[in-house]
């Protein structure tokens, strides 16, 4: 019982393995995939392993061959490759009646003539605080499914942009991008650069087409450096430097006002004491500084004379009282 079904076991791994095995493709491209600038040459060999044939081609808008027999491989090539929709295809006649065929993928390729960046409705500075729209142009680039658009704001990467449509030939494409600038960004430069990424079979590193820098001025409010209220003390006759200084863009003008004079355009004297407000403006906004003066009071001063004259009146009292007891005591005292 256990031989029969030893037998048995072995029977059934026999029919399994001694089965009939698949043939492999008998058609070999090399390389099996193209990646071609417009314009340039190109050249495939389609091999075969099979010598039992009647013979094997390309079939092809451009390049393509008659029949050849008794060969084991055809070459595809073209010098000036311009045909977007081209799609090579290498086929085999074999002894049984069939033809396989083998399609070649082929990517054509083509940089833009122009890449520009501009900003979408709106000339001028730009003003702190407020969305703008940048667009980037891209003229006659194929294929777009490849193509990459990244942003820049100087060496900075800001952001890039894919495309799922398909499209072999060349076309039109713009893409945007929505910036708020801010002070820190005045007279930065924004770019755009239109990449083609092609795949490990592309040239590397990818053909990149890139714009012209585009440099904006960014208005904004004036600000001070030192923002807070200030009190000050001063003497009598004694002049101090109230300090206005702000930044801002456009560059601020500045208007003073103080309790003895209202909307008034001076220098304010600051030996006067008072309360003095400085408002630096521009024509994105404005923002004032309040500058308070006091007259130290003359006590200090006179305190110290006070001191002064007093040990000056004591010394004189001693010399004098010195003097009478030397008299009343006699020439002859050893006072």
């Amino acid at each position: 019982m256990v031989k029969g079904l030893y037998g048995f076991l072995t029977l059934c791994v026999l029919v399994f393995t001694g089965g009939p095995t698949h043939a492999s493709f008998p058609l070999e491209l090399n390389p099996p995939r193209v990646v071609v600038r417009y314009g340039d040459s190109v050249s495939v060999n389609c091999s075969t392993s099979s010598t039992d044939h009647d013979g094997m081609g390309w079939e092809a808008t451009f390049g393509g061959t008659s029949l050849e027999q008794d060969v084991t491989f055809v070459t595809w090539t073209v010098d000036n490759l311009t045909d977007w929709t081209i799609e090579p295809k290498c086929y085999i006649n074999l002894i049984d009646g069939k033809q396989p065929s083998k399609e070649l993928p082929v990517i054509l390729y083509k940089t833009p003539d122009r890449v520009s960046i501009s900003v979408l409705n709106h000339s001028g500075p730009m003003v702190e605080g407020t969305q703008y729209r940048l667009q980037c142009d891209i003229q006659n680039i194929a294929p777009l499914q490849n193509l990459v658009v990244k942003w820049y704001k100087g060496n900075e990467f800001l952001d890039n942009i894919t495309y799922s449509n398909v499209s072999k030939t060349p076309v039109d494409v713009s893409a945007t991008l929505m910036i708020s600038p801010s002070r820190n960004d005045d007279r930065d430069q924004y770019r755009c650069r239109a990449e083609l990424d092609l795949g490990p079979e592309g040239p590397q590193p990818h053909p990149t087409v890139t714009s012209e820098p585009l440099s904006i001025p960014v208005h904004y409010p004036p600000t001070f450096s030192r923002p807070e209220a200030e009190t000050l003390d001063i003497r009598v006759g004694e002049e101090i430097t109230l300090n206005c200084t702000a930044t801002g863009s456009p560059t601020p003008l500045y208007r003073w006002q103080s309790s003895d004079f209202q909307e008034a355009l001076f220098t304010p004297p600051s030996e006067v004491p008072g309360t003095y407000t400085c408002t630096a403006y521009n024509q994105i906004g404005k923002i004032s500084k309040t500058f308070t003066v006091n007259l130290k009071p003359k006590g200090d001063r006179t305190t110290f004379w006070v001191i002064i004259g007093s040990g000056l009146g004591l010394a004189m009292v001693v010399v004098i009282v010195y003097f009478v007891v030397k008299y009343r005591a006699g020439p002859n005292s050893i006072i």
